[in-house]
């Protein structure tokens, strides 16, 4: 049974795990009671959990409290990094220049954790490094409704990156090297962004923001089956690499 805190963040994220799982089918109905009754929750956390996941097209509500699971495929992972890329390029060309003194110590010991990948942890203190990076620059862009849906955003497409790369390495096409390898690139990213916040320009913080994302997209977009290449702006050579 899930925990009590934050019950409506982990259904929500439970629900998009078994999506991209195939636990649950494209197609296949969700209805709030059964859901709640699976989970052990009460109906609310599941009903908003499904509001959020309609929001990004993940599923598709009906009006008598069900909706449907829609194919989460190339196309949708390519729309949400369009969106990512429009909100933190923006919020990083807000927030150049205000950090804080605090901001950047608390960065500069996450890149130091994360910056050997044959230290103990060194997965889990990038995911960390990356997550800090990416709230502290919402955050101080000033605009709270901006930094909230960022906040959305980063956190699906995390998920989505999670669940592709076990997925991958039990197919014998990624393995722990790769994971190293593409990690140790957007760690070079982050401390390139780190430091034009500190003191570069609002314009190259927010370009320098939209090719790490746009390096993402196309990396995930790559990890998938039968994939197209993105959609939109013109793509940035070089590696991508998780965001």
């Amino acid at each position: 049974m899930l925990q009590p805190r934050k019950l409506a963040d982990q259904v929500y994220d439970h629900l998009l795990r078994m999506i991209l799982a195939g636990e649950l089918e494209p197609g296949s109905p969700l209805q709030e009671t059964d859901l709640a009754a699976r989970l052990g929750v009460s109906r609310t956390p599941v009903r908003e959990a499904l509001g959020r996941l309609s929001e990004f097209g993940v599923v598709v509500t009906r009006a008598n409290h069900t909706a449907v699971v829609r194919p989460l495929g190339a196309e949708e992972l390519v729309h949400f990094h369009q969106v990512r890329e429009a909100l933190e390029g923006m919020a990083a060309e807000l927030a150049c220049g205000k950090l804080t003194a605090e901001d950047f110590a608390r960065l500069e010991s996450l890149a130091e954790a994360a910056r050997d990948p044959k230290r103990a942890g060194y997965l889990d203190a990038f995911n960390e490094f990356d997550r800090e990076l990416h709230a502290i620059v919402a955050e101080r862009s000033g605009n709270p409704v901006l930094a909230r849906e960022i906040g959305k955003l980063h956190r699906l497409t995390m998920i989505v990156h999670e669940q592709l790369e076990p997925i991958l390495i039990r197919g014998g096409r990624y393995g722990p090297e790769d994971q190293v390898r593409l990690r140790q690139a957007g760690f070079e990213q982050h401390c390139a962004i780190v430091a034009l916040l500190r003191d570069g320009s609002p314009a190259a913080c927010r370009q320098a923001m939209i090719d790490h994302i746009r390096y993402s997209c196309e990396y995930k977009v790559g990890l998938m089956p039968e994939a197209a290449p993105p959609r939109g702006p013109a793509r940035t050579k070089g590696r991508p690499t998780p965001a």
